[in-house]
């Protein structure tokens, strides 16, 4: 007898999705290229129709006003890229980062339009009362001009992409394999991917007046090559965590976060599938490919060090990368420290038999970093 697999519950208290800014044409494109959607999501596929041929003017009027002077932007100062796996800390590093006002970043705003947003900066107060208040995973604060990872502006632009795969569970293999490692990519697709992620980051900089752009993404972990072939002297930050509690975190994160964004059905044997696997690719692919980035352009930290000794770990963060202005910027880190030194991070209880799953999948990591299980 086959057992039957335990779907995740959606409580599809809300019919809002982050696709609402998707061209209709693209709109298609990944229903049908992803298997369409199931019954129950029937609302939030509504929802993205309707505000996808609504925003239809939005598109036309931004291509019109800024599609040359956007192709025309430079990016002369080389982007700083935060990679490493998800819920290792690079939300955390992003957003103290990203309080340097050097820095310019692409915001939660710019992903959910990111080919219309500068039409539609004057209804953005408005249309920012559809956002939940908290992201699910781990109640950070969800602000419309906060930091936020390209990936999310990305699947709104592209067929290909790892939000794609918490959209589209029943597909979730080849949109990880497609979008993050480009499996199968041809030549063609992969110069699109490069000339959309290219211009993309361009409207961010074309608003931000040329600042350098400070990005967080960990699909990028995977990506390093293609990445540098658009900016050869990018600078990387790799942070990285203890993958027990990795482990744990990005499950909770799956499930909560499907709950949000599905438009499929998603089962639990399948997500933990998937975080044994895709945690085992990523990270290889980063360790293999992170030997292209030219020396002194490159620096890998703990998310344990950082949160110990936040101030001098990004000193050391500057001081390796040859990025200025740490002292100017000091007194503005200290702000976001401060008002994130109340804030509690998940407790999980971690039993033998994970210990012993993610010892057995993750250990090469482990002994890396030496890391411990959690107590």
């Amino acid at each position: 007898m086959v057992e039957k697999k335990k779907k995740i519950k959606s409580e599809m208290n809300t019919i809002q999705h982050p696709l609402f800014g998707i061209s209709f044409k693209n709109w298609i494109k990944i229903l049908c290229k992803n298997g369409g959607f199931d019954l129950r999501f029937f609302p939030r596929v509504i929802f993205v129709t309707i505000s996808s041929i609504s925003l239809i003017p939005a598109r036309f009027l931004f291509k019109v006003l800024y599609d040359s002077k956007i192709n025309n932007t430079e990016i002369e100062k080389p982007p700083v890229f935060i990679i490493g796996h998800w819920r290792s800390g690079t939300t955390y590093l992003h957003e103290l980062l990203s309080y340097d006002p050097q820095f310019c970043y692409i915001t939660l705003w710019n992903t959910l339009l990111p080919d219309s947003f500068l039409i539609l900066n004057p209804m953005k107060e408005f249309l920012s009362r559809f956002l939940p208040p908290t992201r699910p995973m781990d109640q950070i604060e969800v602000a419309a001009d906060g930091p936020y990872e390209d990936e999310a502006g990305l699947s709104v632009l592209y067929d290909w992409s790892f939000f794609h795969a918490l959209h589209f569970p029943g597909n979730a293999e080849e949109q990880y394999l497609k979008s993050i490692h480009f499996h199968d990519f041809t030549d063609k697709e992969l110069e699109n991917w490069k000339r959309i992620y290219l211009k993309f980051l361009k409207t961010v900089s074309f608003e931000n007046s040329g600042k350098r752009l400070i990005l967080k993404n960990p699909p990028n972990s995977t990506r390093i090559k293609e990445i540098l072939e658009i900016f050869p002297d990018a600078k990387f930050i790799h942070i990285y965590r203890n993958p027990y509690k990795v482990y744990l975190s990005t499950k909770k994160m799956r499930t909560k976060v499907l709950d949000k964004l599905s438009l499929q059905n998603a089962y639990e044997e399948e997500i933990e599938e998937q975080v044994i696997n895709n945690y085992k690719r990523l990270m290889k692919s980063l360790f293999e490919q992170k030997d292209h980035i030219p020396d002194g352009n490159l620096i890998e930290i703990s998310y344990e060090d950082l949160v110990a000794d936040p101030l001098n770990q990004v000193k050391e963060i500057y001081s390796t990368l040859g990025l200025k202005g740490f002292e100017q910027a000091k007194p503005e880190l200290e702000k976001y420290l401060n008002s994130k030194k109340d804030y509690k991070t998940n407790v999980y209880r971690i039993d033998k038999k994970i210990i012993d799953n993610v010892k057995k999948h993750w250990d090469f990591t482990i002994k890396l970093w030496d890391y411990k299980p959690p107590k």
